[in-house]
């Protein structure tokens, strides 16, 4: 299947799917018999609707990991990362143009300043929490392909500040199982 084709449908099925559950009110998406879908759709504490969110953007992620190669996943949630820092955070990144230092130091005071700094051509970035807020209280673990989004956000931030390409390298996160988001931003 296309990727055109693929998001289509994707975002079809969500549609539909969260039409229903404004009509119902509940959680009533999974297939009785099936077990992980029972396991997604019972989680205490969680409304009807977060229940939706966790479990559609989980299905998601495992959707384009079976149908998508490497390649098209990571450029599609690079797209959404870049989009994402447009529509939240580019205002930061303007406000420090041809000033890379400003825009570390302005982000090491909110996630601490002794693991982000810059260090030659690079910048170093580690963070205790996802800060992400679509996830941050959503799903357990999502796959490493979520985390593309990221990337994605860090370089529209950072190429926006430099004014030039920059590489931005993943080297662990938080929702596919590590102890700390990790990322090194290469300056061109």
């Amino acid at each position: 299947m296309k990727r055109n084709e693929f998001l289509k449908k994707t975002v079809q099925l969500g549609l539909g799917a969260g039409s229903l559950l404004l009509v119902n009110g509940n959680n009533t998406f999974a297939k009785p018999g099936n077990k992980e879908s029972e396991k997604k759709a019972k989680k205490p504490g969680k409304s009807a609707e977060e229940q939706f969110k966790e479990n559609w953007v989980s299905t998601l992620m495992e959707k384009m990991d079976e149908q998508l190669d490497k390649e098209e996943r990571s450029k599609l949630m690079q797209s959404c990362g870049r989009e994402c820092a447009r529509r939240s955070a580019i205002k930061l990144a303007q406000s420090c143009r041809g000033n890379v230092k400003k825009m570390v130091d302005t982000l090491a005071k909110h996630l601490g300043e002794e693991r982000n700094y810059i260090k030659g051509n690079s910048v170093y970035l580690e963070f205790d929490k996802c800060e992400c807020p679509l996830v941050q209280e959503g799903p357990d673990r999502l796959p490493r392909t979520y985390c593309e989004c990221s990337k994605g956000w860090l370089s529209e931030m950072f190429e926006t500040t430099s004014q030039k390409p920059v590489k931005v390298e993943m080297l662990q996160t938080i929702k596919s199982g590590g102890p700390t988001c990790k990322f090194i931003i290469r300056l061109s």
